[in-house]
């Protein structure tokens, strides 16, 4: 059998389809991990790393003596399955295969990834031949290539990707380690410092102390407007900038009709079509049509491992000769952009534009496959929109501008203005997402006069620096070497879920401020490029054998011991520092009761709430959504109602959620149900406002002597109004009982959420379990919930709030159990069914379901069912069983409707029994017969 091994499961999946040539391919399934087989080949996905490294045990104590943050730069590392069911069947496979190739990514990651599966292999196999397949795009031509010129593993490669590993786990556990605890810092709280992360932290904070320190300067601009052929035009004094408002007052005024024309210029640009695409200038274009640096990875994985584009991580922008673009061409014509392919074809440059990188590894990404958006969804769509536009662009010719520039001079000052038209399109006409704006400027003649309709004197002032956007940022990691191109976007994204940046552009949180600038203060080279720089460089130099990965990491190890001379040295200060100047991180602003300092709290679990600074003197406090919606953070905006920090909630992988101001969330959000108290008015509801009592909770719990002062109202009405408040509080427990239950039952999808289904559902009376128990399938249907997933809610519905009143009643719950398994779930089921039928239906006794019955009688005031004993039972049972054809089903049957013996059998209204029951007339008037019969013979007898 030859065994491939791909990077992920879809990527086997493709593989196979495609090296099939046409054959079926067969999937399976082992302890959950899907193969694909055709002939003698399977495919395999692996999950990325399947192992991990990690310290040897010991390490994992943050607060050992012995384990200390330093020990961790010299701990011996193991690797560990982090999947153990691909793991295990890799190796399973391994063992019946006569030839095993790894087709993981062709990166430094790849390539470690394949490492790995080889060694995993050589553990089960030892002697099974392992070959290499390498392309840069799972597409039929470079795959029949691939696998037909396979090649050894590039342990070099790979060696520099162990490295990495291994100095960043060491860099960042044992830096990690080492600042929370000294802050005093653990759980969700714990301070992330990272070889390549703090660094990067470091550029944006320093930005943001270059914007802090800057000193506007005001400058002014002059412009006039004069008109041509009944064109507006606007005209620039050639000075630009006056630095003296004097001066520019003075130009001002001298600039006096007619303006004159005293010169014409023509002139011609050429504007060269772009060159291809890296992965850095691939992110910078998708930020411009609104995606992040990770989203824009994420869909361009997407893509390339469904075969529509090239591989996206790579840093090459010059196709190599071997590119066939003449096929990517031909492949592409089959897409919604076939016209735009057959301009390129009939109006080619002679060679492709070319970028300043180049490099052997993969080439520029481009498009490997013709799709659709419909296909593929629109945000999808429009980032291959983007990678087969740009691939189409560098094969265009360029643009030709036409510039005209005219000089004026009015009462002696030089004015100016400027033209352009766009002559030839060139490559802007397949690429529109580089704006090609054009100038129309009226015809010209020096000497002509034109008249002067309005001059402008603007005052203005310089900008500080810009904030690094997430694209601009990852420019200048690339420019620096900082990261790889592979894990830029990633730390980033880090930074953010790390709470140390928000927003776009990125600016540092409080907390992000305090930990670089500690660092910068006790051990700068940790926050500098410098470092990271210099590893990066020998790792480069690990993938082209000129250093070993043992070299690299000693180093690396050097320059970490070096970093903690100077930070245990000081640990206390750095500890109290970072302490102090994240203090006000979670404050918001005062208390609205009280005056202390109102403060986010996170708590262990998933609690978190705003609370007051001087509790227990006061209780006052806002409840947050559990830290599992989002970690609360404070932000810059300030309420100019209540003068509070606005919150917002971020969650790794999703956007962050603003909550806005805490206080007027909070009372929005409870406004509606303190409405619904009927003895609250409007002037009510105005003085518990102004008693900052906001939630119905809250007037429940209050004392009436103590409302009446507050409320300057008389005890009666106080607690009149307390008590509504509690009718109204246990009806919103009820709701949110509901809205719990909907959310543990029910799968969120695309176009429905929770909140339209319950707002749908509240449109049909349905706001509490009673309802959604009482309702019916077609309801739950109207509200956008499935037949199938309608049955199980209304099935689980009765379940739980039938349950609840039957232990209201006072069912035991070992009991509740066997009644509910049985299908008995309503009450009025206890007085529908016969004791005997429960019994037979529950297993329990006779005399345990005689009670229940009797108690849920007795509660629903229903008429008790006749007592009838186990004996008396158990020879019913015997006598109705030895009537032919009686099985033990129509036996059940008959006791639900009350016939427990022969008696019973030929008392009964064979019609009523038949309607209840199922079983039809005649049988039963036979059985009838036959136990009269049966009497008769056993009277004989005797």
């Amino acid at each position: 059998m030859h065994l491939i091994v791909a990077e992920k499961n879809i990527s086997a999946r493709r593989i196979a389809q495609i090296l099939s040539g046409g054959k079926k391919v067969s999937e399976n399934k082992d302890a959950g991990v899907s193969t694909y087989s055709y002939g003698d080949t399977m495919t395999m996905g692996l999950r990325g790393h399947v192992v991990e490294i990690d310290f040897e045990p010991g390490y994992q104590n943050w607060r050992s003596d012995k384990y200390t943050p330093r020990s961790l730069i010299d701990a011996k590392t193991i690797k560990i399955p982090t999947e153990r069911r691909i793991v295990a069947l890799l190796q399973k496979l391994a063992k019946k295969a006569d030839r095993v190739t790894i087709a993981t990514d062709f990166d430094t990651e790849g390539e470690l990834i394949g490492k790995e599966a080889f060694e995993l292999v050589r553990a089960a196999s030892p002697k099974v031949p392992v070959d290499r397949a390498r392309f840069s795009a799972i597409t039929e031509q470079e795959l029949t290539h691939a696998f037909s010129n396979t090649t050894e593993l590039d342990f070099a490669l790979a060696a520099a990707g162990e490295a990495r590993q291994s100095i960043d786990l060491m860099w960042g556990a044992s830096l990690t380690r080492f600042i929370s605890l000294a802050a005093r810092r653990g759980g969700q709280n714990i301070l992330s410092v990272g070889r390549v992360q703090t660094p990067t932290l470091g550029m944006i904070v320093d930005r943001e102390k270059e914007i802090d320190a800057f000193v506007p300067e005001k400058y002014w601009q002059l412009s006039l407007l004069t008109e041509k052929s009944g064109e507006a035009i606007e005209a620039r004094h050639t000075n630009g900038r006056f630095h003296e408002k004097a001066v520019a007052e003075a130009a001002r005024d001298r600039t006096k009709a007619p303006l004159v024309v005293t010169d014409v210029k023509f002139g011609s640009k050429q504007d060269r079509a772009p060159s291809p695409f890296d992965t850095t200038t691939y992110i910078v274009a998708a930020a411009r049509l609104g995606f992040s640096a990770a989203n824009a990875m994420r869909i361009a994985e997407d893509l390339y491992m469904n075969g529509f584009i090239s591989y996206p991580r790579t840093d090459n922008t010059v196709y190599p000769p071997s590119l066939d673009l003449n096929g990517i061409l031909k492949t592409i014509s089959n897409s919604p952009f076939r016209k735009d392919v057959e301009w390129v074809m009939a109006n080619r440059r002679a060679e492709p534009t070319r970028g300043k990188k180049s490099s052997t590894d993969h080439p520029p990404i481009h498009p490997t496959g013709g799709a659709t958006r419909e296909a593929l969804g629109d945000d999808i769509f429009k980032i291959y929109e983007l990678v087969l536009r740009r691939f189409l662009a560098t094969l265009s010719p360029d643009a030709q501008w036409k510039t005209l520039k005219i000089l004026f001079n009015a009462g002696g000052e030089e004015y100016t203005t400027t033209g352009g038209q766009l002559i030839e399109p060139g490559w802007h006409t397949v690429y529109p997402f580089s704006e090609a704006r054009e100038m129309l400027l009226p015809a010209f003649e020096t000497g002509e006069h034109l008249p002067i309709k309005k001059v402008q004197l603007d005052e203005k002032e310089t900008q500080p620096p810009a904030r690094y956007t997430q694209s601009k940022l990852i420019q200048r990691m690339e420019e620096l070497g900082l990261g790889t191109k592979s894990t830029r976007h990633e730390v980033i994204a880090k930074l953010v879920s790390r709470k140390y940046v928000e927003g776009n552009p990125l600016r540092p949180t409080l907390v992000g401020r305090a930990v670089t600038e500690t660092l910068e203060q006790h051990a700068d080279a940790i926050t500098k490029p410098d470092m990271t720089q210099t590893l990066e460089a020998h790792m480069q130099q690990i993938k082209e054998s000129k250093r070993t990965r043992e070299d690299a990491i000693r180093e690396s190890r050097e320059m970490l011991h070096h970093a903690f001379d100077q930070l245990e040295a000081n640990a206390q200060v750095i500890g109290d520092d970072i302490r102090d100047r994240t203090a006000e991180e979670m404050n918001l602003g005062k208390c609205p009761v009280c005056g202390g300092t109102l403060a986010i709290k996170h708590l262990r679990g998933n609690t978190q709430f705003i609370g007051c600074s001087r509790y227990p003197e006061c209780s006052f406090n806002i409840g947050l959504p559990m830290a599992q919606w989002g970690f609360a953070v404070r932000t810059d905006e300030v309420c100019d109602k209540h003068q509070l920090n606005f919150v917002r909630l971020i969650r790794k992988g999703a956007r962050p959620w603003d909550i806005g101001c805490p206080l007027c969330h909070h009372v929005n959000s409870n406004s509606e149900s303190l409405a619904e108290i009927p003895s609250l008015d409007e002037n009510l509801a105005k003085k518990i406002r102004a008693q900052h009592i906001y939630t119905v909770a809250e007037l429940a719990r209050s004392a009436p002597d103590v409302l009446a002062k507050k409320l300057e109202l008389p005890i009666d009405k106080a607690e009149r109004l307390i008590r509504d408040a509690e009718t109204v509080l246990a009806t919103l427990r009820r709701r949110s009982e509901c809205r719990k239950f909907l959310r543990e039952n029910l799968i969120p999808r695309k176009g429905r959420s929770y909140s339209k289904i319950m707002g749908s559902l509240k449109e049909s009376g349905i706001s509490e379990l009673s309802g959604l128990a009482k309702t019916d399938i077609a309801s739950l249907k109207k509200a956008g919930i499935g037949e199938g997933e309608a049955e199980t809610l209304l099935l689980e519905a009765k379940k739980i709030y039938h349950g609840q009143i039957l232990k209201e009643i006072g069912i035991p719950a070992v009991s509740l159990k066997k009644y509910l398994a049985a299908g008995i779930m309503e009450p009025e089921s206890f007085c529908t069914h016969t004791p005997a039928a429960l019994g037979d239906l529950t297993g329990m006794s006779p005399a345990t379901v005689q009670k229940h019955v009797e108690m849920v009688c007795t509660y629903l005031g229903k008429p008790m069912p006749k007592k009838i004993s186990k004996i008396q039972i158990e020879k019913g049972k015997k006598e109705l069983l030895s009537i032919r054809g009686l099985t033990e089903t129509i036996l059940g049957k008959l006791f639900q409707a009350d016939i427990v013996n022969g008696d019973a059998l030929l008392a009964a209204d064979v019609a009523g029994v038949a309607a209840a029951t199922g079983i039809p007339e005649q049988k039963l008037k036979d059985f009838q017969k036959l136990c009269q019969k049966k009497r008769e013979t056993s009277v004989i007898q005797l």
